[in-house]
């Protein structure tokens, strides 16, 4: 085999113009040769959420109303996506059970989740409360963002949609924006807060008793209230049943301690804010006193370790003193049973009883 052999002292003269050649061919433009590569993130809204494991009953659901499609297109969308963790909370656990649902009131709740704009976070009123928006239903969300206590530090940020949290903010999507939700929003759209109540069973002393004391017909005006509603079970603990009902004389009891305790008066407030409130201000919460009575009812709301869901506290005094004994003191954290917005307020599910018969006694 032959060799030819190469004088060492070119090496130096081939190594730079091996180099001079290669520096030329890759800093010469050549247009025909560019290949762009599509950024897989920037996706239509639609697509996103079909491709994304947490949001596959959001996508079916988007599918059977006929939304899917609608959220390829050009937009601009703002779409509030619940996990399935969030659907499980209601008991749905497959696409199969949107099959149970009356399609009509399934496609407004899913449009309830969309918004025909671009909002990004910084587009939201940094400790702003209950600020509305136009969904494609046609009805308005409310958000709520919780930035910077009145000491300042690190802005939080916590963001809540219709009582909702936003767990993923700002995710960017090519006709729009995405943000994930810890939970469904459960709007009852043209529902009154006495209809919903007279509706469900599971709440039928506490509509018997709102109706003896005086309280049951203000429930269809216009509001806005707050309703914490008692189960049957609860009332049945601090001694108030259908029967027990039938012996109790209107004269005899403070109408707005034994029932109205359950009740704000014209505010609209979900649980998150509650939440809210207290970061942007010191005392947090919600302070107020029982319509016609000297007693005090707080609200407040908070994470409870280890669940971390956010749960809400009701403190019930006999008046506003520091000295003032506790009459009762709640605390509820059963997420997929708060917030039900109804046209003229707010219902939250409670199971516990505040005030027993012999408490308002007058």
């Amino acid at each position: 085999m032959n060799y030819k052999i190469i004088d060492k002292r070119w090496y130096p003269v081939r190594q730079y113009v091996l180099f001079m050649l290669s520096f030329f061919l890759f800093s010469c433009e050549h247009p025909d040769l560019t290949v762009v590569v599509p950024n897989e993130n920037l996706r239509p809204a639609s697509d996103f959420i079909k491709n994304n494991y947490e949001m596959t009953l959001f996508s079916a659901a988007l599918e059977k109303v006929g939304l899917a499609s609608t959220l390829n297109e050009k937009g601009p969308y703002t779409v509030l996506v619940p996990t399935d963790a969030a659907f499980n909370e209601l008991g749905i656990f497959r696409p199969s059970d949107f099959d149970k649902m009356n399609l009509d009131s399934l496609k407004k709740v899913i449009q309830y989740h969309i918004l025909p704009r671009r909002m990004l976070l910084r587009d939201i009123p940094s400790n702003g409360v209950d600020v509305r928006y136009a969904t494609l239903a046609g009805s308005e969300l409310y958000a709520s963002l919780g930035s910077v206590g009145p000491n300042g530090g690190t802005p939080t940020n916590e963001l809540f949609f219709s009582g909702a949290k936003a767990s993923r903010k700002d995710v960017i999507l090519a006709n729009g924006v995405l943000y994930v939700l810890d939970k469904m929003m459960k709007p009852q759209f043209d529902t009154s807060i006495q209809a919903w109540l007279a509706a469900r069973p599971t709440y039928r002393v506490f509509v018997t008793g709102l109706k003896k004391f005086g309280l049951w017909d203000q429930l269809a005006t216009n509001g806005p209230f707050t309703i914490f509603a008692p189960t049957n079970e609860a009332l049945e603990e601090v001694g108030i049943t259908e029967e027990t009902l039938q012996t109790l004389s209107p004269e005899k009891y403070r109408a707005d301690v034994l029932f109205g305790s359950y009740l704000i008066y014209d505010k609209h407030f979900f649980v998150s804010d509650a939440k809210v409130m207290g970061i942007i201000a010191t005392t947090g919460g919600y302070t107020y006193q029982l319509k016609n009575n000297l007693h005090e009812m707080s609200f407040a709301a908070g994470e409870e370790y280890p669940s971390f869901i956010l749960s809400y506290y009701l403190r019930l005094r006999a008046d506003r003193t520091v000295t003032a004994p506790i009459i009762a003191q709640v605390s509820y954290g059963i997420r997929a049973k708060m917030d039900y917005l109804c046209r003229n307020g707010v219902i939250h599910d409670l199971n516990q009883g505040l005030v027993r018969p012999e408490q308002a006694i007058k």
